[in-house]
């Protein structure tokens, strides 16, 4: 267990050296807690892109794994594979099968694996090198037909000469997955080169955005590989690096005082510094739809939405209504899903809820009291809804537990923290999320959840009051209701 806490200092305020060696600790907890029997595996070789053609290419070796008797290789469906070779110990081309009944959420891609010699068993090379391409849709603008459906975490978008492609779920790198642990290996070492000829700007998550249209990345900290690659403007602040903002010097300015204030409220409240540089990108809709969504690649937060739904055409609107929470909230998943690291679907539902709490806790302490209790209703309305399935947290062991993520991660388990805080007190809700964040245990560990809440409560009777009510049974949304009296 590896805990790095610091008290009295915040971390905006932390010298270059003190912030270089806390940084080095953090790659060590990153280190530990992505599985802390398992090796981090790395990605190395080579990606070609062409924002003009929507073209990927790709020449990636696979290497630093655990030997994982039960596995798959997650990979992107639009993919077309040429081969698959075995590096180590022996070289020579892989047959392999396909495993068309896992995906995530959102089913962006095929898994596969390697059959052995022995039926029903599977075989995994020390070191293996994948080369595919794929050819995916260019989306010009969201005004005549061209554009999709709709837009997603996992979809890889090109868009206005810009390539948007997360690491967690859009599978564009051969991504392990552990089938017995529930566990998916995309936090990766890497030592890559990017291509792309008709790009001027390359950015790939924990290295710095270059202006280039190649260059080399070397990762010894296992990271998301998410890339954001095209034609931008780069802008730097002390806390923050924007990526397509386009803001003016006042604008980057404003917004950099912001992240800093979200970032010294999460410090002071975990009771563990912010250490990472904030990096913002300004990626588009690939989809004719009103509004944004935003999503966590720590340390790089991308806000996906058309004009007049992006960062620069309403700066100062957003940064007074729902786009500070969602600040607040992707800011919070440094703690929940980077020193609280989170590969399973279920541990990213969860975290999910706990980040929510936290932007809301973030809003309470700038005054923004009767939002919060306006969002708590909203949410309320949400879960009394008939249609809305669920197990309660003491009980989920899947996501076939319920049947609107969502909802449940945004609604349901925010209302839970709440009412818990109600009954326990906001100084000792402070002491359980710290507790929470100390461990490398996960916190779908129900175990785990239940005896940090009752080493903080530090009553048999009260806990077992608390249990009963928000973790078990079918009347946790009516005990919400009593507790928190929103309506």
């Amino acid at each position: 267990m590896l805990a790095v806490i610091m008290t009295d200092i915040r971390s905006r305020n932390i010298s270059k050296q003190m912030k270089q060696n806390f940084i080095i600790l953090l790659s060590l907890l990153l280190s530990l807690t992505t599985n802390a029997q398992d090796k981090i595996p790395k990605i190395s070789g080579t990606a070609k892109f062409s924002v003009e053609n929507g073209t990927i290419e790709c020449d990636i070796i696979l290497s630093d794994y655990s030997q994982i008797s039960n596995y798959l290789i997650r990979l992107n469906k639009g993919m077309n594979i040429v081969n698959i070779q075995s590096v180590e110990p022996n070289e020579f081309l892989l047959g392999y099968k396909r495993e068309l009944s896992d995906s995530l959420q959102t089913y962006e891609s095929v898994s596969y694996y390697f059959p052995a010699d022995v039926k029903g068993q599977k075989f995994l090379p020390k070191k293996l090198r994948f080369r595919y391409v794929g050819k995916f849709p260019v989306i010009n603008d969201t005004i005549s037909e061209n554009y999709q459906k709709a837009d997603w975490r996992g979809n890889i978008a090109f868009m206005n000469g810009l390539l948007r492609m997360d690491g967690y779920q859009s599978a564009w790198f051969p991504t392990l997955y552990d089938i017995d642990n529930d566990f998916q290996y995309e936090l990766v070492k890497y030592d890559i080169e990017l291509i792309c000829e008709d790009c001027e700007q390359i950015y790939i998550n924990g290295s710095k955005p270059i202006n280039a249209k190649r260059g080399h990345f070397v990762s010894e900290s296992p990271r998301e590989p998410y890339i954001f690659i095209g034609k931008y403007d780069i802008q730097e602040a002390e806390n923050i690096t924007l990526l397509n903002a386009n803001f003016t010097k006042n604008q980057v300015a404003e917004f950099d005082k912001i992240n800093g204030k979200v970032v010294d409220f999460l410090s002071s409240y975990t009771n563990i510094p912010y250490l990472e540089k904030v990096h913002w990108v300004q990626a588009y809709l690939t989809a004719n739809e009103k509004g944004y969504f935003a999503f966590a690649s720590n340390p790089t937060f991308t806000l996906c939405g058309n004009p007049p739904s992006d960062l620069k055409a309403t700066f100062d609107k957003q940064l007074e209504g729902g786009f500070l929470l969602t600040l607040a909230h992707e800011l919070s998943h440094y703690y929940f899903g980077t020193i609280k690291n989170c590969n399973t679907t279920l541990e990213n539902l969860l975290d999910e809820g706990f980040a929510e709490f936290m932007s809301l806790k973030f809003a309470e302490s700038i005054g923004m009291e009767q939002k919060v209790k306006e969002s708590l209703k909203s949410s309320l309305e949400y879960v009394e809804d008939e249609d809305f399935k669920f197990k309660p947290i003491g009980e989920i062991s899947s996501l076939a537990d319920i049947n609107d993520r969502e909802t449940y991660g945004y609604d349901y388990q925010p209302l839970i923290l709440f009412s818990i805080e109600k009954e326990i007190g906001k100084e000792k809700m402070k002491q359980w999320i710290r507790l929470l964040l100390k461990s490398d245990t996960p916190t779908s560990d129900k175990d785990f959840m239940k005896s940090t809440l009752r080493e903080v409560i530090g009553n048999e009777k009260d806990y077992s009051k608390v249990i009963n009510k928000f973790f078990h049974g079918e009347h946790t949304v009516k005990n919400i209701s009593e507790t928190l009296k929103l309506l």
